[in-house]
């Protein structure tokens, strides 16, 4: 490309492809034949040398590649190479294309923030193509890799180590045969001296199998990987592969302990002739040890949605749930005990020990003081306690509370535990320092519509010993129920079972309370607003502090209700008016989000799966 013409271009709007060229190739089609295609393999840097490695087919033996760092080209070198593969799966979809791999260096130190484009002119006449590249924080540093013809090496490491295989063992190695097999990894992310995850696509003809080998000599077969359908492998093998390009992506774990010096390796084995020969390597990322980290890093692996499950019970599920436990007992360990503000004078032998956590959001909390202020019998028999469970607003809280409390005259305490502690620690953590003979669990968006609704809920339970925990009414903003007791029903697509809020929505009067009727029987009730007796809550254990970031722990704390022989309740004439969800906007996109509810569904299904059919069926 002329120095001109990128002048020109700069004076542009410049079109960029809305593709991921590192995830798949971007295909240039006419009348369903390719005409041109190009692909980032890895991005790589070393001894402050930046380099990106891909192929590219073209009509056009010598095209010309460019970087522009923030919408200018820097200076670079770029050097062309044979790919054998490549050319073999593009022969028999267009003959007439050029395939060759390319090699781009420069050694320029951006800055932080800065906006990579690879930009590719293909054919002299057509226009450029601009594709986005990820930040310099994606570079990884360049693998120490183990080639064929030094696969010695690794043979070696593997006697030392104990891990031999048989297949590395006996194995006669070779050069690389693309018509054979080929494979590679897009993802492998590394706890390290634990396990790893590793995602990509492998093709291979019948006969071959295909392993897993790190440079530790630690090998595993790959047809224990998770299978899942990618077009864009099918397009590209299908005429070298056939039938055998189903399914060519792949996830699975890593489960060998490794250190973040080591690689990973996909090899090609032919049991009966003993050849073999790596068709791919990659250097890990590495990966938090850390729940909610690592699903933040592993939950962006592409996975379709079907498939989900069954990474969760084949190897994610447990590890997750571990790290929870892992956690937990070192918190224990660590644990200090809380920090407790009091302002004004709160009842010394209170009926209600109230509960609300404060995550994200606090400006919600002079609102319910607000109410509380207009509601003398609760002042009288009920303790306010807030938990802060967010380092990010206590500072602001501490400075804001003692004002509040003076303007409304409610006397409350705040709680601050060191951490945040989800949903279940914080309102576990709220009842451990309470003093109640009951506990009221509420939301921090939920506000009451009118004064006495503590104490009539507090009043019912004790007149009604059989129910174990009671759940208000709670409707939206506009006035449509949100919640009037939930239940349970089974998705085939996810294979759980979920909560649903069968009324949300509805007009208050479509919700059928028998007449005279103070509380309904129900399946389950929400936790925004819930209640029930102390000695209960901590014979129970408490809410399961065992789930991701949120949800599916109040219908747990139901279930463990419901196995205790306890009834559960929701009183139609107590209402509040709950903003929902109002916390969550700060956990991250809807995708994380979808993917942390699938796993705490799959938890709780296996926790509680067979006793929450039995519940449904006696609701039939």
């Amino acid at each position: 490309m002329s120095k001109k013409h990128s002048r020109d271009l700069k004076k542009q709007v410049l079109k960029t492809q809305v593709h991921d060229i590192i995830r798949a190739p971007y295909v240039v089609s006419q009348e369903g034949k390719p005409q041109a295609a190009v692909k980032v393999d890895q991005l790589q840097k070393s001894n402050g040398i930046f380099r990106v490695e891909g192929w590219l087919s073209s009509y056009e033996r010598s095209p010309t590649i460019e970087i522009w760092v923030n919408n200018a080209p820097i200076a670079i070198s770029c050097t062309f190479h044979e790919r054998q593969d490549v050319s073999s799966s593009m022969k028999d979809t267009n003959p007439d294309l050029e395939s060759q791999g390319f090699c781009i260096e420069w050694s320029e130190k951006p800055e932080e923030g800065d906006a990579y484009l690879l930009v590719c002119q293909l054919e002299e006449e057509t226009p450029p193509l601009f594709f986005t590249l990820p930040g310099r924080e994606y570079f990884n540093e360049a693998p120490q890799a183990v080639p064929y013809k030094e696969v010695e090496s690794v043979i070696k490491q593997a006697k030392n180590s104990g891990a031999m295989t048989d297949f590395l063992n006996n194995a006669v190695w070779q050069t690389p045969d693309p018509l054979k097999a080929a494979a590679h990894i897009d993802s492998f992310g590394l706890i390290p001296a634990r396990c790893g995850l590793m995602a990509g696509w492998m093709v291979a003809q019948p006969g071959w199998e295909m392993w897993g080998v790190d440079s530790q000599g630690n090998a595993l077969n790959l047809a224990s990987a998770l299978r899942y359908q990618r077009e864009d492998i099918v397009s590209l093998f299908r005429d070298t592969f056939g039938q055998r390009t189903v399914d060519a992506g792949f996830v699975m774990q890593w489960p060998h302990s490794i250190s973040m010096s080591d690689t990973v390796g996909i090899v090609a084995y032919h049991p009966e002739s003993k050849r073999a020969f790596e068709v791919a390597r990659k250097q890990a990322v590495e990966v938090p040890n850390e729940p909610e980290g690592y699903a933040r890093w592993a939950f962006t692996v592409a996975t379709p949605a079907e498939k989900f499950n069954e990474r969760l019970n084949g190897w994610e599920g447990e590890l997750i749930e571990t790290m929870l436990a892992e956690r937990s007992r070192a918190f224990s360990h660590d644990e200090k005990a809380p920090d407790v503000m009091t302002l004004g004078k709160v009842p010394e032998s209170p009926d209600i020990s109230l509960i609300i956590p404060l995550y994200s959001r606090w400006d919600f909390v002079e609102h319910q003081l607000l109410a509380f202020s207009k509601d003398a019998t609760l002042l009288e028999t009920t303790e306010i306690i807030y938990v802060v469970d967010d380092p990010r607003i206590l500072t602001a809280i501490s400075n804001e509370v003692e004002n509040l409390h003076r303007l409304y005259n409610v006397p409350f305490k705040v709680v601050w535990g060191h951490r945040n502690r989800g949903f279940s620690g914080a309102n576990n953590l709220g009842v451990s320092v309470s003093r109640g003979r009951q506990v009221l669990l509420l939301n921090s968006d939920a506000f009451p519509t009118s004064p006495g609704w503590a104490n009539q809920l507090s009043t019912l339970l004790d007149e009604n010993p059989q129910y174990g925990l009671l759940g208000a009414r709670l409707l939206n903003p506009e006035g449509g129920l949100q919640h009037a007791g939930m239940v349970f029903f089974y998705s085939q697509s996810w294979q759980v079972w979920l909560n649903k809020h069968p009324l949300a929505g509805l007009a208050p009067e479509l919700d059928d309370v028998p007449e005279g009727a103070q509380i309904v029987d129900k399946p389950a009730v929400t936790g925004a607003c819930v209640i029930m007796q102390r000695s209960l809550y901590d014979q129970l254990g408490g809410l399961d502090e065992g789930y991701l970031i949120g949800d599916f722990e109040d219908s747990d704390l139901c279930l463990k209700v419901l196995s205790e022989g306890y009834q559960l309740g929701y009183v139609p004439g107590v209402s509040l008016v709950h903003l929902e969800r109002q916390s969550f906007s700060s956990l991250g996109d809807t995708s994380f989000r979808t993917l942390v509810v699938r796993f705490n569904a799959w938890r709780h299904t296996k926790r509680w799966g067979k006793q929450i059919q039995s519940v449904m069926q006696s609701f039939s």
